[in-house]
């Protein structure tokens, strides 16, 4: 598997935010410039906006921007990079790797489909997509933490196997030392009410 990838970025000290430098040496579409953490209007979902430089309607139909969700298990979520291109809402669960190091890659690897995880939804917007997970799901006493990318993947049958990240907007200088808060902390944070114009 391909290892090399551009990370460019920045941390901002908002939980709720994370804003990345452009990055000129990939495409527009590959680049992430903003993710954004808030609560939808109707106050049951939790909304993750992903924004990048740009957008294409062809391409490579391997290319996805990816939430990447850690909450007990490692989830991902995928919205295919060409705006043309079908989108199915599945949520992926990391598989253990076969070399037994579970934390040489946040995202290298391999997920399997999460059949149980019905109630999730992905919408493409304009240069990015948002990505919404209903608030019942989330556990209030263990930690939430996302980030993330623009990767080159491949789906067979329940299986999805990333194998190149273009990009990675994260906290922190590594996935391991990322910030990580209380899903109860981090939803708190999000619905004080100064923060009400981050609702979707």
């Amino acid at each position: 598997m391909a290892t090399k990838s551009v990370f460019s970025m920045t941390i901002d000290p908002d939980p709720r935010i994370i804003v990345s430098f452009m990055d000129k040496t990939i495409s527009p579409e590959l680049d992430i410039l903003r993710v954004m953490a808030g609560i939808s209007s109707d106050n049951n979902h939790l909304i993750f906006e992903v924004k990048t430089r740009g957008e294409r309607l062809q391409g490579s139909k391997r290319d996805y921007l990816l939430l990447h969700i850690t909450h007990g298990k490692t989830y991902v979520l995928l919205l295919p990079i060409n705006k043309e291109k079908e989108n199915q809402v599945i949520v992926y669960e990391r598989l253990s790797q076969s070399n037994g190091d579970d934390h040489a890659s946040p995202i290298l690897g391999r997920f399997t489909r999460n059949s149980s995880l019905m109630n999730f939804n992905i919408t493409p917007i304009s240069q990015g997509g948002e990505f919404s997970i209903p608030l019942d799901w989330i556990d209030f006493n263990t930690n939430l933490s996302f980030d993330a990318y623009t990767v080159q993947a491949k789906v067979k049958g329940n299986t999805l196997e990333i194998d190149k990240v273009y990009d990675w907007a994260r906290k922190g200088r590594t996935h391991i030392n990322k910030e990580s808060l209380s899903a109860i902390t981090l939803l708190n944070k999000i619905c004080t009410p100064t923060n009400n114009k981050q609702r979707f």
